[in-house]
């Protein structure tokens, strides 16, 4: 299967469709709590390079190439307006200390009550949509980190004037 290259540039981030059990719990749960009553993506995380070398929250916090780990499945990439270098350096800073954190798997029990995942801090632990707009929130970007899970990310880019869809498809 030839994949014809996204443009893709580092500061980007992105959502995955998962179809497992997991992704369809997730999703199931999002659905129940978002404001349009839809939910399609359960994993988000951000682009580092024009190659699709990612940083997001698996069973660690690490990094792998998009094109390899989400092939045949479907994705969402968004880019900011405003996002610059300095800005996605800024971001990368303050999220790089997570590197090779455990992921957080008691913080998606608190996501069941989104209240519970926005105002009961863990620390450094954060599930891959937080840590995304932790980054974000380190750009000036976002307003707030704790709490929001991929729906919400797919929402902002899709939704928000500030966002352009750069790809949405399967891979």
């Amino acid at each position: 299967m030839n994949i014809t290259p996204i443009r893709l540039a580092p500061g980007m981030i992105f959502c995955t469709e998962n179809p497992m059990t997991l992704g369809r719990a997730i999703n199931t749960v999002q659905r129940f709590w978002s404001n349009d009553g839809e939910s399609t993506y359960s994993h988000a995380g951000i682009i580092k390079t024009a190659s699709g070398m990612t940083y997001e929250a698996l069973w660690k916090i690490q990094s792998q190439n998009i094109y390899e780990a989400y092939r045949g499945n479907k994705v969402l990439i968004g880019r900011h307006t405003s996002m610059t270098m300095a800005d996605y350096q800024l971001g990368m800073d303050a999220v790089y200390q997570y590197s090779g954190n455990w992921y957080p798997f008691h913080r998606i029990f608190m996501h069941m009550i989104p209240p519970l995942a926005k105002y009961v801090n863990t620390g450094r632990f954060m599930v891959c949509s937080e840590l995304v707009d932790k980054f974000l929130f380190e750009t000036g970007l976002c307003k707030r980190y704790r709490g929001r899970n991929p729906d919400h990310i797919a929402d902002m880019i899709k939704q928000w004037r500030e966002w352009d869809v750069v790809y949405e498809g399967v891979l």
